[in-house]
């Protein structure tokens, strides 16, 4: 860890925490595709993250204790975000779907809502549908039980 990283802010901790997951997921299948590199720049870039920080991290990924955020819509987020680096090489093993499932629990999803939740955002994905339609049309599942 970088000496100046101890003074980083709380939420800028979380989003590094959470781009390592990011990672961890590009590499369940033992290599991170062209596609995959392509949206872990992209999605470090919207985090606010500097090409150098994010090389560095894809360098140095390491598992981290997770703290999730407190927020429900945060922790939809992250977990879109995973989904779609998931399925950014078009494919979705099984290893992929076990560190998905193992982050969504961490993130406190019940284990009963976890497949409905992954099913919803994988066919979201896969139909190009928008994280904020995705996470109303989660809440309205959520809110029916």
């Amino acid at each position: 860890m970088n000496f100046l990283e101890h003074f980083d802010h709380p939420s800028r901790k979380q989003d590094k925490e959470h781009f390592n997951h990011l990672i961890q997921m590009a590499l369940a299948d033992g290599k991170i595709e062209d596609t995959e590199l392509k949206m872990l720049h992209r999605i470090g870039s919207k985090m606010g993250l500097t090409t150098p920080e994010i090389d560095d991290l894809l360098e140095t990924s390491k598992k981290s204790a997770y703290i999730p955020p407190y927020e429900l819509s945060k922790r939809f987020s992250q977990l879109y975000d995973i989904i779609k680096m998931v399925y950014a090489d078009g494919q979705i093993d099984n290893n992929e779907m076990r560190l998905a499932t193992g982050l969504a629990l961490k993130s406190g999803f019940t284990e009963q809502e976890i497949p409905i939740l992954l099913a919803l955002l994988i066919s979201g994905i896969k139909n190009g549908e928008d994280e904020d339609d995705l996470f109303d049309l989660y809440k309205k599942r959520r809110l029916v039980k």
